[in-house]
């Protein structure tokens, strides 16, 4: 295909987004047979099926999905074009999808964030959670703008996105305040056999605190190993245990869990890093949030 036809584009986006093809065909006051005909010709064009059908719904493909969000960012742009020849600034109708991995820090993403947020054109944020393999999926198929993670990408991803890295938090250990002076007492060996709530085995940050356990001799009863860094937190309040978190975060933290710091853990540190999809449109709100740090 030497050229995209931006028309069957349109038609497809419209029965992406409505659902069916009758939905764009209410919307666009086309008869249906137009609308099948210019989907069929533009899957053919294409050389991919866009759609397959569950039932009586459409439901978008794969490489669906990655057109679909290539032409949810196109138009969403010509429709910034069209309002900024009226008179609009383009910078105060930008979105910015952002996926943040439910292992980082929820204040820490926000004071992220903010950096966006706060600017004098902040953009339309729509955000999510999820695990870093979701996400880095939803890069790939164009659904989300930036990736907030913990790790940068395998070398595998390597070509299809690029890394920077945000913060390099330090992590202390946060407990019940009715355990904050036994455990400060002669820590970090007052650790060994006291109840801890773990992040899951396979995040950098519990191989960080794993290797610092081991180094100092210590073995913890481990209670519990979660993921989600606000659900462990939730669930050491719960149980009378201990946790980590980083240090940054111990007002947020005292707040809502009633969990106070006992000590930093010296040497242990975790990672913040932005991805985002190698493309061609710029989102000014990413560059916002990225800064002057050097991709990796």
């Amino acid at each position: 295909m030497d050229r995209l036809n931006y028309q069957h584009l349109y038609y497809f986006w419209m029965v992406a987004k409505g659902g069916s093809i009758k939905s764009a065909c209410e919307t666009l006051n086309l008869a249906q047979p137009t609308i099948s005909g210019q989907l069929a010709r533009f899957e053919k064009a294409i050389g991919s099926k866009l759609f397959k059908r569950e039932g009586r719904k459409l439901v978008l493909t794969e490489n669906g999905w990655l057109v679909f969000n290539y032409a949810d960012e196109i138009f969403s742009i010509g429709h910034e074009l069209t309002k900024w020849l009226k008179g609009a600034s383009p910078e105060q109708s930008r979105n910015l999808k952002v996926g943040v991995c439910d292992s980082v820090d929820r204040s820490v993403a926000l004071q992220l964030l903010s950096r966006a947020l706060n600017a004098k054109h902040p953009p339309t944020l729509c955000c999510a959670s999820s695990d870093a393999e979701r996400l880095l999926q939803d890069l790939r198929l164009r659904a989300c703008d930036l990736a907030i993670l913990t790790a940068p990408p395998a070398c595998s991803d390597h070509n299809s996105t690029c890394s920077h890295l945000l913060a390099t938090l330090e992590i202390s250990l946060f407990g019940p305040a009715a355990k904050v002076k036994s455990h400060s007492k002669d820590f970090p060996q007052s650790l060994h056999r006291a109840p801890v709530v773990l992040p899951i085995q396979k995040s950098p940050l519990r191989q960080s605190l794993d290797h610092w356990l081991e180094t100092q001799g210590i073995e913890p009863d481990i209670k519990s190993e979660i993921g989600d860094s606000e659900l462990r937190k939730s669930v050491a309040a719960s149980c009378d245990a201990l946790t980590f978190a980083p240090t940054d975060a111990r007002q947020q933290v005292r707040q809502r869990y009633g969990l106070e710091v006992i000590g930093a853990i010296h040497g242990v540190e975790e990672r913040i890093y932005a991805v985002t999809a190698q493309r061609k449109i710029r989102n000014s709100a990413i560059a916002q949030i990225i800064g002057g740090v050097d991709a990796r």
